[in-house]
Order: C-alpha cells, then sequence, then structure tokens
C-alpha cells in the first residue's frame, strides 16, 4: 500500500484581494514615529553648555523649550492629541524625545541662550519676556523696542514678563530713585543707580548688592524693587539653599537672584557667590543613577540683605556693594500696595531713563581710561561711563565706590576677633617679626585684653590655622596700613609691618608680657 502524500499544488495569490491591498498600503507608522514627523519642521540645536533644545513656532510666536523638559513633552502630547485625536503612550513620548535629544546633540547646530540681557552684532538686548512688548535693542545712538529679535533668549519658570519701558522719558533718574530708596547716605542712590544700570549691560562681572539695616528699613521691600527693574520674577526673593547644589541651581536659572534676611553666609556659599560675581562654570551630575554631568553658568547679578553685614570675607567683600537703608519711623510707615502701586506707576519711566542712560553709557565707554582700578574693574570702567551719562557723576561714582568698600571693611576688621586683635597688637609699633606660633599667643593675650571672648568659628585653632586666616584677611589688612609676610625657613617666620606709623615717633610697648617677639621656647603666660 503507497502511503506517501501527494504534494499540495501552489495556489496563485497574484490577484487576490488581499495582494492588491497589502501592495497599495504603507506600513503603519508607530506612534513615536508619528511624534517625529509631526516635530520634524521644528529647529533642534545645542546651546553654549551643550544642553539640547528646540525652537517651536506657533501662531508666530516663537518659544525656545528644552528637548527633555516637561513642557517639550506636553507640547509633544498636545500635538499628537490635535493629529491623531488621542493622546501618545509614554514609551512613544520618551522615543521621540530620545531622537530629538540625539538631533539636538550630535548635529552641527551650536546657538548661544542668553537669560534676561545679551549681546548681539554690538547692540545690547533686553529680553521683556513678552512678545507683544518684544525686545528692547540699545546702541550706542538710541534705544527702541521691536518684535523681530533674534530668538537668542531663554526664559526659566521663575522669570515673568517685564512692563513696557517708556524710552520718551526725560525725568531724572536719580530724583525717580530718590523716591522710593531710603538710603542712610545720600551718595548711595548715585551707586545704587549705577549698579542697576550696569546690570543691563550682558557678559561683565557685577559686585553682589548687599541691603544692610535694622528692623523696619525697608530692605525687603527696596530689593523687591530692584528686581523688579532689573529681572522681574514669578516669586522674587528667595530664601538661602541649604546645599551648594542648590544654590548653584538657583544662580544658573535666574539672571538676578535675591536672598531675603540672612545672618551668616557659610564659607562655601561665599566661594559659589564671587563665582556668581566674577563668573565661572560648575557641573553637577545630571542623575544620580548615571554619571552624566550638566554645565551651571553661574555668572549673574546678585542681592542679599540682612540686618547686619553678612560679607565677612574679604574675597567677597571686595565683589560687593554695601547700602545701609534708613529704619522707617512710624509716621512715614506705607501699606505695602501703597508703595508697590507708587512704585509700578513709576516704573516704565525708570526703566526708560535706564535704557537711555546705558546708551548715553555706550558711547562713552570706549574712551574711560582710569588711572587706578579697583578689584572690579570692568565694573568700575562702565561705572564710570554710566556716571558720567548720568549728568558727569563719573568721578563721584568712583570715590564713594572706593568709600564704600572702605566702610565695609571697617566693619569686616572690627567683627573679625583675628583682625582686630592684630590692630591692637601693632598700635604704635612699625615692625613686628616671629613664629606663627608666638604670634598666635600673642594675640591670644591681646584678646583678652580687649575682652573679645577667644574660641569657635571665628578664632584659628592652631598656628597654620592663624596664618590661612591672616592670608584670606590680607587685602583688609592692607587697606588699614598692615602688612604681613610670612616664610618658612625652618620654624614659620611671620614679619608685620604697620605703616601707620612713624619709626621715629613711635612710642615704646609698655606691655613685654604681651608685645614681646618670644621664641618657640617661651611662652606668652611668663
Amino acid at each position: 500500500m503507497n502511503t506517501k502524500k501527494k504534494p499540495r499544488p501552489k495556489r496563485d495569490f497574484s490577484n487576490s484581494s488581499f495582494s492588491k491591498n497589502q501592495s497599495k498600503e504603507s506600513p503603519k507608522k508607530t506612534e513615536g514615529e508619528k511624534l517625529i514627523l509631526l516635530f520634524s519642521e521644528y529647529s533642534f540645536f545645542r546651546d553654549q553648555q551643550n544642553e539640547p533644545y528646540c525652537k517651536l513656532i506657533n501662531n508666530g510666536v516663537t518659544t525656545i523649550l528644552k528637548v527633555n523638559s516637561k513642557e517639550f513633552k506636553l507640547s509633544l502630547s498636545r500635538e499628537f492629541y490635535h493629529s491623531e485625536g488621542k493622546p501618545p503612550s509614554a514609551d512613544s513620548i520618551k522615543q521621540a524625545v530620545n531622537h530629538f535629544e540625539a538631533m539636538a546633540t550630535f548635529e552641527d547646530k551650536v546657538q548661544r541662550l542668553e537669560r534676561r540681557v545679551a549681546q548681539e552684532r554690538g547692540f545690547y538686548l533686553y529680553d521683556l519676556c513678552d512678545p507683544k512688548n518684544g525686545t528692547v535693542v540699545i546702541s550706542a545712538k538710541k534705544c527702541k523696542i521691536t518684535t523681530q529679535g533674534p530668538s537668542i533668549f531663554f526664559k526659566p519658570k521663575n522669570m515673568s514678563s517685564q512692563l513696557k519701558p517708556n524710552l520718551s522719558c526725560t525725568h531724572n533718574l536719580l530724583k525717580l530713585l530718590s523716591k522710593h530708596f531710603r538710603t542712610q547716605r545720600k551718595p548711595d542712590i548715585l551707586v545704587l543707580a549705577i549698579y542697576i544700570i550696569s546690570c543691563l549691560v550682558p557678559d561683565i562681572p557685577h559686585p553682589l548688592l548687599v541691603f544692610i539695616g535694622e528692623k523696619g528699613a525697608a530692605k525687603s521691600t527696596s530689593m523687591r524693587m530692584v528686581k523688579s527693574i532689573v529681572d522681574p520674577s514669578r516669586i522674587d526673593l528667595l530664601s538661602m539653599p541649604n546645599s551648594n547644589e542648590g544654590l548653584a541651581l538657583i544662580l544658573h536659572n535666574n539672571y538676578m537672584p535675591a536672598f531675603d534676611n540672612l545672618d551668616y553666609l557659610s564659607p562655601e556659599r561665599s566661594d559659589l557667590l564671587c563665582m556668581a560675581a566674577t563668573g565661572g562654570n560648575i557641573s553637577k551630575r545630571k542623575l544620580y543613577s548615571d554619571d552624566d554631568e550638566i554645565i551651571l553658568n553661574l555668572k549673574r547679578c546678585v542681592m542679599l540683605n540682612g540686618i547686619n553685614s553678612i560679607v565677612t570675607r574679604s574675597d567677597l567683600l571686595d565683589r560687593s556693594i554695601i547700602i545701609d537703608l534708613k529704619r522707617i519711623s512710624a509716621e512715614d510707615r506705607k501699606d505695602e500696595k501703597t508703595i508697590q502701586d507708587s512704585f509700578q506707576a513709576d516704573l516704565p519711566n525708570i526703566l526708560g531713563a535706564c535704557f537711555n542712560t546705558l546708551s548715553k553709557a555706550m558711547s562713552i565707554h570706549p574712551t574711560v581710561n582710569l588711572d587706578k582700578l579697583p578689584r572690579m574693574a570692568d565694573f568700575a570702567k562702565w561705572g564710570y561711563a554710566i556716571g558720567e551719562a548720568l549728568g558727569g557723576h563719573g568721578n563721584n561714582f568712583l570715590k564713594h565706590y572706593e568709600l564704600n568698600q572702605k566702610r565695609a571693611n571697617v566693619d569686616i576688621l572690627s567683627n573679625n576677633p583675628v583682625a582686630s586683635s592684630i590692630l591692637k597688637f601693632m598700635e604704635g609699633e612699625k615692625v613686628w617679626k616671629g613664629t606663627a606660633t608666638t604670634l598666635l599667643l600673642a594675640l591670644q593675650h591681646t584678646c583678652v585684653d580687649m575682652g573679645i571672648r577667644i574660641g569657635g568659628k571665628k578664632w584659628p585653632e592652631s598656628p597654620n590655622a592663624l596664618t590661612r586666616r591672616m592670608n584670606n584677611l590680607r587685602s583688609n589688612l592692607e587697606q588699614a596700613g598692615i602688612f604681613f609676610e610670612s616664610r618658612k625657613s625652618g620654624d614659620r617666620i611671620i614679619t608685620i609691618t604697620n605703616q601707620n606709623v612713624n619709626p621715629s615717633t613711635r612710642a615704646p610697648r609698655k606691655k613685654k608680657s604681651v608685645y614681646h617677639t618670644y621664641t618657640e621656647s617661651e611662652s606668652i603666660l611668663e
């Protein structure tokens, strides 16, 4: 019996309707592919820190979003819903974001992005953060407002729109500001006005603006008004974060961060604020689960306030302007709404006066040649030019800026136990020379005579710590006429020179137990 199966005949599907439909239809696109097609017409690029961005255009309004931001993902979801009538899945959004992030990262499109102020082809630009108002363009000849400005601004979440400035304003800026700011010293209004206008100049170091004064001196209100002029925000005053990373993020995301009601700055916070004043970058991990880094730009205009001077480190003091405010009497006190309404009514004129003054200063600045430059040299040159544009106040600004630094320096010397004991120790003495150990013991005895408590974080625990403290105070002591050098040849030898004393007229020291130059083997208490 033959059990072999006969081969099954092949069927011909060439004329079937199934074959015809299959040839006509294209492969079905996934949600991720549809999302990519929807956004393929937009521009993707990376900024100067290599972060990926997308430039969206909707009804003629340009918006720049980070590709991995929540706002961009919501834009993907919205466009997909309008196109398909249903929301996309989370996986398809993730696929599209990864694709666009790769496009922005690896394609050769790099565009510099700025916050609030920028420089473009010799013009200064100020972002009003409102498509209807546009951008203020400042040149050395004039100021104008345009809605056709370049798309070079990134708007963080906290940034809010600015009022439209009155560029035809003819009011005196100093009088406008003196109406709203109550400074202890009249010349500080000039310094404050120049500082505010300098914040509209991009890519230069800006000092920290520090408001101090007793309770009821309107420190927070004054800081709010300065921020309203330069960089209005949804949250105007901030608390100092507990971590350095948190502070770095705030500095990166705000053009003018304002920290309210401080009583102490740690050395780590002071170092970051120094970097924010003169400019610098810091890197942080993008996620704890990987080793990718984000570069944070920290060049910003920073404001602080406190009852007492909270800037105690010399390097930060050199980068600060201290404005002492008057306490408002009960007769002059007003409610917050009245103050804000009055200020908001003057704000368009204040803005117009600031932009017009900056325009004049741009023509003066190239001709400025100062004989002596302070630590913040670029700010000083611009300050002189702005002062001249305000009515020939360039030299007045330099004088009062120097006095401002000297007053702050006196506060640091009087509040620092190491500095104040050195000043007392060197009274009437031209030169002292000895070891760091001997000096530490002598300064401890001087502190006892002065009634200064020895100990705590402000007092050095060892001779090496004393040398480090003195190095931190070097510029402050030099402004007071005290110079020193430290050399190590066996024991570390410190030589202190007091330039305030004439050797031929100095009085002899009375207490040998305090002022004698001791050797390592001698005791200060003998």
